[in-house]
Parts: structure tokens; C-alpha cells; sequence
């Protein structure tokens, strides 16, 4: 029995270094952002100056680029919206920890950091997917608009510039800095890479890609832009099917993981002796630890499955 167990662990431990095989040679082949970002800084002519960078510098670089790329999702450019992103969190925070001290009696001390970092991270996850939202619906209207002013004959900084006139969106206000550095004579290159990194999107990538190849050596403009629309239509319309198709299993893999949490509260309630027993007892604290173990290892193998969804 005993060789039967160590055999089924073996099979799975080999399963999974096969789903890992699969996702790299995958993403190996639909590549990378990080790929997108050397390539945009190869096309701007800013690749030679991180040749002679050291490791160090390299890895600050990166961290400083996703701390903003962060920070960027919490909108710090208007006081009022960040300071209620960030305090939205806390104050939920501060309502959840002071329910347990209240009805429920968890340790406070692994508690409070635990659900502090819990709520600041779904709340940057539904801030991050609403601006991913919005952005869509924006840039495919922008494209639209874009377009038709070319085919009237403005050029493309003036198409931009009514676009950030008669929108109120926030990617209208981007496209009305993005003109105004324009016009007083910034480094196009540099202005429209600014732009990318407050919009680290697909789409955006090859839009912007177009407009400085477009700039540096002419071309249909008009027909790049009517092909991006096509093509970011498409992916919407395959991204919502997608969606649609594997919303069950989503959402059963999210009750699943919820149930034993919610039968440990419910313990407190219906047997509070087993409930002191698995928090206080050392023999009780190690199905506590198997609980959060198998948890936290079931939400990361799914996540990994499922991070292209």
C-alpha cells in the first residue's frame, strides 16, 4: 500500500512538470510582454543604452516598472479617486478584522496582515480588469473616430486631438497629452512609450507601433488602423466566448475552495469546543495548517491552469 502511494505521487509530480512544459513552450510561442517591451525599445532606438546595464540595474529597472504599472491601476494622477482606492481597502480591512475579534476569535496577530494583503489585492484586481474594461470599449470607439477624421483628410495629430476634445474618458485625456507633447516638440518616440507604459496592452503595442513606423517612414495609415479594429474586435468576441465557455468550472473551483472556510466558521457556531480545539490544541493547529496548505497549493495549481483564461 505503501509503494502504491509513493507511485501516485510520482505519476503526479510527473503530470504536473508536464502541464509546466506545456505552459512554457507555450508561452515560449505566443511570447511574451517583456518581448513587447524590448522590441518597442529596439523600434525607438533605446535598446543600446541598457547594454552595458548590470544585473543590479536591470532588476531595479524591472521593479520600478511594475511598482508603477501597479500604482498606475490605484489612478494616483487624481487625489480624490487614489485616495479612495486606498482607503476603501483599509476601511473593509478594519470591518472584517474587528468582526473576527467581535463573533468569530481568530488569532489578531496573523489575521490582520492576512486579510489586509487579501483585500488590497482583490480590490487592485477589480480595479485592473474595470480599467482593462473600459479600455477596450474606449480604444475601439478612438480607433472608429481616428479613422473617419484620416478619411476626411486631417491628419493623424489632428484626429487625435478632436478625439481628446469630444471625449471625457481617461483615454481621451492620454490622447490630449499625447498631442499637446506633440505639438510643443517632445521626442515622438519617447512620448508615445510614456503613453504605453500607463497602458501596457496588447492592442495599444501595435497601435503605437504603427503610428511610429508610420511616422518615420509613411505609409496607408488608414488601413493599418481599420485592420487593428478588425482584429481587436475579433479578440473580444473570442475572449467573451471563452469567458462564457469556462465560467462553470470558474466558478466551481471557487466554491470548492470556499467551502472548508466556511465550515470552519460555521464550527465556531455549532461546536465551539472543536473550533478551540483546532485553533489552540498543537494536535487540532495541524489540521489548521493542512487546511491553509491544501488551500493555498490548490489555488496556485488552478491559477497556473487557468492564467490564460
Amino acid at each position: 500500500m505503501r509503494g502504491l502511494f509513493i507511485v501516485l505521487i510520482l505519476f503526479a509530480f510527473i503530470c504536473f512538470w508536464v502541464l509546466i512544459q506545456r505552459r512554457l513552450m507555450t508561452n515560449r510561442a505566443t511570447g511574451f510582454r517583456g518581448r513587447r517591451i524590448r522590441s518597442l525599445k529596439v523600434l525607438m532606438g533605446q535598446h543600446q543604452s541598457t547594454v552595458g546595464e548590470t544585473l543590479g540595474q536591470k532588476i531595479t529597472l524591472l521593479l520600478v516598472g511594475r511598482i508603477y504599472v501597479i500604482a498606475s491601476v490605484f489612478e494616483p494622477d487624481d487625489k480624490k479617486r487614489f485616495l479612495r482606492n486606498m482607503l476603501m481597502p483599509l476601511l473593509i480591512s478594519g470591518m472584517v478584522i474587528m468582526a473576527n475579534q467581535l463573533y468569530i476569535g481568530l488569532p489578531r496577530q496573523w489575521v490582520a496582515p492576512i486579510v489586509i494583503i487579501m483585500t488590497f489585492f482583490l480590490f487592485y484586481s477589480v480595479l485592473k480588469k474595470r480599467k482593462r474594461k473600459n479600455f477596450n470599449l474606449n480604444f475601439n470607439e478612438a480607433l472608429t473616430t481616428i479613422t473617419g477624421a484620416i478619411s476626411s483628410g486631417r491628419t493623424f495629430l489632428q484626429a487625435m486631438t478632436d478625439y481628446a476634445l469630444v471625449s471625457e474618458t481617461k483615454l481621451g485625456k492620454e490622447f490630449g497629452t499625447i498631442g499637446r507633447r506633440l505639438n510643443l516638440g517632445d521626442n515622438p518616440e519617447q512620448v508615445f512609450y510614456d503613453s504605453w507604459r500607463r497602458y501596457p496592452y496588447r492592442e495599444y503595442y501595435f497601435f503605437i507601433v504603427a503610428i511610429i513606423l508610420n511616422i518615420r517612414n509613411g505609409g496607408r495609415l488608414k488601413e493599418v488602423l481599420t485592420k487593428l479594429q478588425k482584429s481587436i474586435s475579433t479578440g473580444v468576441a473570442m475572449e467573451k466566448k471563452m469567458l462564457s465557455m469556462t465560467s462553470e468550472m470558474r466558478m466551481a473551483a471557487k466554491i470548492t475552495g470556499a467551502i472548508p472556510f466556511v465550515f470552519l466558521l460555521l464550527l465556531k457556531f455549532i461546536s465551539p469546543e472543536n473550533f478551540d480545539f483546532i485553533l489552540h490544541e498543537e494536535r487540532g493547529q495541524v489540521i489548521l495548517y493542512y487546511l491553509i496548505g491544501s488551500e493555498l497549493i490548490g489555488m496556485m495549481i488552478i491559477k497556473f491552469l487557468m492564467r490564460g483564461m
